[in-house]
């Protein structure tokens, strides 16, 4: 069912939680919004969000015993989601389309480099870069964020659930987005609201639409693919970018709209690859059983919100000044096989490990790989229970090959 942003402004009900969509859009300019289009929605789980704050201080001003001010600080967004894995399993051949866009944006975020002539494989050979725009859609509002990128993921393969990965990172600001209604005939560029506090819904800076009184249909002045930019608001009189207004007269019984921007239609893969066809491998462990496997990767990225005269993150918005630190976790039972593994472990062996989701064991059929070849593990403790197997957890680093290799890991849909 069509969103109808009529029957939404008009709803006396508080908003749901399950109409929450989520848009990822490769910037062309790092910092400028872009506006995505129905490809770029992304399948997520819930509990995900975009969560802003400006922290502020009392002033520590002399006056008395009573608090007179604020001083303000610098602004602060970080977002977060979880998704499963879904991979398109009827091409014949490995093509970058097996996956989402917006996923295979995520994970050049993630890791920088990206080659898409057979699939999608992403590994660490360059530094990220790239930022994207973040649309956050509900039902009666909108968070839209500019400037974002990934600042880690921890994927997830239990033995007895769904595959996950847990992403999260930053942006320079978000927008909070609402819907208000217009009766008048509007001219110029812009569209004069019911009251002053609908006025109040769109702040500078967000990125919004215009739609006809049935709630459903797009105005000629923004149709698909096509936002229009908030740039002043004075009372109920919202100011918008772009070229006079042709299509955006409202008139009693048939007013407009206008809200935030969203794309007419959602396109995304919905088919979830689960632990139950895969296989995790380690060189010279042979027949292993494997409770789960986790791979966390974190950039820790210094951001550029030191800049004089901001209240934000300023351009290029992030560093990846720290060490790209891949942590993998493999828990199993004990067993003569494992004691073996274990010893090797002891002896600072490096360990080949491949992850495989989807595709069966033997690697046919459109899978996910994720490549480690040399990790090193501590020696785990690991505790008898009273009743039952005995299961050890192994958590590690991986590293390069040699010098230079960027190869600590390489993920690839094939």
């Amino acid at each position: 069912m069509a969103k109808n942003f009529a029957n939404n402004f008009n709803s006396t009900n508080d908003s749901v939680s399950l109409n929450q969509d989520w848009y990822f859009k490769l910037e062309s300019s790092n910092g400028t919004f872009a506006t995505p289009t129905a490809t770029d929605f992304l399948f997520t789980l819930g509990g995900g969000s975009i969560a802003f704050s400006q922290p502020f201080e009392s002033s520590p001003h002399r006056s008395g015993r009573h608090n007179t001010d604020i001083i303000k600080k610098k602004k602060e967004c970080t977002w977060s989601l979880s998704t499963y894995f879904n991979i398109d399993e009827t091409l014949g051949a490995a093509a970058a389309a097996e996956i989402d866009a917006p996923v295979k944006l995520l994970f050049k975020s993630l890791l920088g480099g990206e080659t898409l002539t057979a699939g999608a494989v992403y590994q660490p050979t360059v530094d990220p870069t790239v930022t994207f725009s973040i649309y956050e859609n509900g039902d009666q509002w909108a968070r839209q964020s500019v400037a974002g990128f990934v600042d880690s993921c921890n994927m997830a393969f239990p033995g007895d659930g769904e595959a996950t990965a847990e992403w999260s990172g930053a942006a320079k600001e978000a927008f909070l987005v609402g819907i208000g209604r217009s009766v008048v005939a509007n001219a110029a560029n812009t569209v004069t609201l019911g009251s002053a506090l609908e006025g109040k819904r769109f702040p500078v800076g967000s990125q919004v639409m215009i739609v006809k009184s049935d709630g459903l249909t797009r105005s000629t002045d923004t149709p698909d693919g096509s936002a229009r930019t908030v740039t002043a608001v004075a009372g109920a009189v919202v100011t918008l970018s772009g070229a006079v207004l042709t299509d955006a007269v409202g008139s009693g019984p048939t007013p407009i709209y206008l809200a935030y921007y969203e794309p007419v239609a959602k396109t995304a893969i919905n088919n979830p690859v689960t632990g139950l066809v895969g296989s995790v491998s380690v060189v010279g462990l042979t027949n292993p059983c494997f409770r789960n496997a986790s791979v966390n990767i974190t950039q820790d990225h210094e951001l550029v919100n030191y800049c004089f005269g901001s209240d934000s993150l300023d351009a290029p918005f992030f560093i990846p000044a720290s060490r790209l630190n891949v942590e993998v976790t493999l828990e199993m039972n004990i067993n003569k096989r494992v004691v073996e593994f274990y010893n090797g472990v002891q002896a600072f062996d490096a360990q080949d490990i491949l992850i495989v989701l989807g595709g069966g064991a033997s690697g046919t059929g459109r899978r996910l790989e994720i490549d480690l070849p040399k990790v090193r593990f501590p020696v785990p403790a690991f505790s008898v229970p009273d009743t039952g197997s005995i299961p050890v957890a192994f958590t590690g680093m991986a590293y390069q090959t040699v010098v230079d290799a960027a190869d600590e890991i390489v993920v690839s849909f094939i």
